[in-house]
C-alpha cells in the first residue's frame, strides 16, 4: 500500500495524554468516527498509523503519521483535507514536514495525468536565466500605492527599470481598480520594461498581480501573458492553494510569484497551523512558486531571523527532484540594512525593498542604482 508520511508538533492541552491524542488525529483524518465502529479491515486500509513519536519539550512532542496515499483520491483539494482538514479546528496540532518522495515522479497523478505536485516550472535557475544574472542577489520592489493611475504606475516601473532593479512586480493590493484597469497597467508597465531596457542595454521584469476569482484569474493570466509581462504574482490563500498549482501547470506558462496576504493566520501561533518553513518553502514549492514572498524579520510583521533562515533553507534545498524557489524576503530590509542581510541570506535571494526606495532624497533611479551597487559588490 502506497502511503505519505506527515510530521507533526503536538502540543499537549490540560488533560490531554499523547497516545490518545494522536489516535484521535488518526480517525479525525480519515474515517472520523469512534475506533470501536470501525472494522479492522477498514483499520488496516484507511486510518494513520503513528510511525514515530518523540517528547521534544515540556508537554511537546515531534510525532510522524503515515497516511494512505489513496485517501487523498489523487486530488489536491484531498490531499489538503487529509494533511490538515478537521484537526486545524483543533488547539496544539501543528504541521511541520511532509515526505515529499512520496509524491515525487508521478507516484500520484490527477484525473488529467499531471502529478499532485511538479514543482516550479522555472525556479531560481529559470529566473536567473530570464534576466542573464547568473549569481548574485537579485534587488526586487512593488509598485504602488493603490490610487495611482495606470499611467503613474507604468512611470514608476520605468524609473525603477532605469535604475537597474531586477524584480519590478504589482504591489499585491492592485486589482482591476477603476484608477488603474488590469488590463492598461500591465501594458503601461511592460512598455515601461521595454522603454528602459532600449536606454540602458539592460532588461528588468515586470510581474503582475492576477489574484482574484478563478475566472478574473485565468483572464488576468492570459491578459498579461498577451501583453509581455514576465512573470505574475498571486496570493495562494485568497485565491486558494489549488489556483497556484493549475497557473503553474499551464501551457507557455509564466514565473509565479506567491505573495502571504490572508496567510498569516495558518503561521502566526506557535502550536497550530503550519511551521512557517514548511507552508512558504515546501508546500508553495511543490505546489508550482518559482518566487516564495515572506514578511522578513526586523520590520513590521513578526517573523523571527531564526524563521526566515529556516524557511530560505527549505525553499532551496534538495527536495524530491522539484526546482527550487527564489526566497523573496519583504519588509525589514531598507537600504543602510541591505548588507547585513545579504550576509544572512546569500545570494539565492531576491531581496524586496519598498518604503526606503521611495524615500530615497535623489529619487528612484539614485536608490535603484544603489541597491544594485551593494548587491554587485557583495559578490
Amino acid at each position: 500500500m502506497k502511503t505519505f508520511t506527515v510530521t507533526y508538533q503536538i502540543s499537549l492541552l490540560e488533560g490531554e495524554e499523547i497516545s490518545g491524542k494522536l489516535e484521535g488525529i488518526c480517525y479525525e483524518q480519515s474515517v472520523e468516527m469512534p475506533p470501536d465502529t470501525i472494522s479492522d479491515e477498514i483499520r488496516r486500509r484507511i486510518v494513520g498509523r503513528v510511525t514515530e513519536c518523540e517528547e521534544t519539550g515540556s508537554q511537546i512532542y515531534r510525532a510522524s503519521i503515515e497516511w494512505p496515499l489513496a485517501n487523498t483520491g489523487n486530488e489536491l483539494t484531498q490531499f489538503l483535507n487529509v494533511l490538515y482538514g478537521n484537526i486545524s479546528l483543533q488547539s496544539g496540532i501543528r504541521v511541520t514536514g511532509l515526505d515529499w518522495d512520496a509524491f515525487a515522479k508521478g507516484a500520484a497523478n490527477d484525473a488529467a495525468g499531471h502529478p499532485l505536485f511538479s514543482g516550479p516550472s522555472f525556479g531560481i535557475g529559470g529566473i536567473r536565466s530570464l534576466l542573464n544574472i547568473p549569481e548574485r542577489p537579485l534587488s526586487a520592489t512593488s509598485l504602488k500605492p493603490m490610487g495611482s493611475t495606470a499611467a503613474e504606475i507604468g512611470d514608476l516601473c520605468y524609473r525603477f527599470a532605469l535604475g537597474g532593479i531586477d524584480v519590478i512586480k504589482d504591489d499585491h493590493g492592485l486589482a482591476d481598480q477603476t484608477y488603474a484597469p488590469f488590463r492598461e497597467r500591465v501594458l503601461a508597465c511592460t512598455d515601461a520594461i521595454r522603454r528602459a531596457a532600449d536606454a540602458t542595454g539592460r532588461r528588468s521584469v515586470y510581474i503582475s498581480n492576477i489574484t482574484g476569482s478563478w475566472p478574473d484569474m485565468m483572464s488576468r493570466f492570459e491578459t498579461a501573458r498577451e501583453l509581455g509581462a514576465d512573470g505574475v504574482m498571486i496570493a495562494p490563500h485568497i485565491t486558494g492553494l489549488a489556483a497556484l498549482r493549475e497557473i503553474a501547470l499551464q501551457d507557455d506558462g509564466l514565473p509565479i510569484a506567491a505573495h502571504p496576504a490572508f496567510s498569516g493566520p495558518y503561521t502566526l501561533h506557535g502550536s497550530s497551523g503550519f511551521s512557517k518553513a514548511f507552508l512558504y518553502g515546501e508546500l508553495w514549492r511543490a505546489l508550482g512558486a518559482d518566487i516564495v514572498i515572506y514578511p522578513n524579520a526586523g520590520g513590521r510583521f513578526s517573523f523571527s531571523r531564526e524563521e526566515c533562515l529556516q524557511l530560505n533553507h527549505a525553499a532551496r534545498r534538495p527536495l524530491s527532484g522539484f526546482r527550487s524557489s527564489f526566497p523573496m524576503p519583504g519588509g525589514g530590509i531598507q537600504r543602510h540594512n541591505l548588507p547585513e542581510w545579504v550576509k544572512s541570506y546569500k545570494p539565492d535571494t531576491v531581496y524586496l525593498l519598498g518604503g526606503s526606495l521611495y524615500q530615497h532624497p535623489d529619487g528612484i533611479e539614485a536608490a535603484a542604482r544603489e541597491i544594485n551597487d551593494v548587491l554587485t559588490s557583495s559578490q
